[in-house]
């Protein structure tokens, strides 16, 4: 394990990888020559899961809903349709006391219940179908969208006198870019990069 307190020298390696089968290996490599497992750092890029996720997503599309759209319109309407219904036929009744109930009364119960759980129905129907749908955003991405960035990083902290160990492991699996990075005193400072 190497020493990073501040004012420890230190070096940092880091390979950049087209590939994560390469990163991979490389990071073997790393271990394989003697780098202690915590100081070796991997940082995938993205998988073909992600890429084919995004690819097949929407960019503009806010996904909220609980259930599907379909769905929460259906348990809309049943709960608007039992819930009003059964409040029309109430009022209807003339057991409840609510304004308009001689509309209700002057019809009957059953038809109140009726016309009540149907614009129930219907008005839940709508709200549970609103409340699941996909919104689009208010504003575009902040990036566009694009291919997202497949490479992936093998970084290796380790002291400056292992340093060429750790570029040539790196450097056998052909790395599109090392850098070399030196901690001396607080301060990062570049030592060499290759492409």
């Amino acid at each position: 394990m190497v020493d990073d307190t501040p004012h420890t020298p230190r070096v940092n390696v880091t390979a950049q990888y087209d590939h994560p089968s390469k990163a991979r290996d490389a990071a073997a490599a790393l271990e394989a020559a003697g780098f202690d497992k915590d100081s070796v750092m991997l940082v995938a890029g993205a998988s073909d899961e992600v890429l084919r996720a995004q690819r097949q997503s929407d960019p503009y599309v806010l996904e909220r809903g609980e259930v599907p759209p379909a769905t929460g319109a259906a348990l809309g309407f049943v709960v608007g349709l039992a819930g009003f219904g059964f409040l029309g036929l109430l009022t209807g009744s003339g057991l409840v006391n609510v304004m308009g109930k001689e509309a209700a009364q002057a019809i009957g119960p059953f038809w109140a219940a009726v016309v009540a759980g149907g614009i129930g129905g219907l008005a839940l129907a709508l709200a549970g179908y609103v409340f699941n749908a996909p919104l689009p955003l208010a504003e575009p991405p902040e990036h566009a969208p694009g291919k997202p960035d497949p490479r992936t990083f093998v970084s290796v902290l380790t002291e400056p006198g292992k340093q060429a160990a750790a570029s040539a492991a790196l450097n056998r699996f052909e790395p599109g870019l090392l850098t070399e990075w030196r901690a001396d005193d607080g301060e990062w400072l570049p030592l060499h990069t290759s492409a």
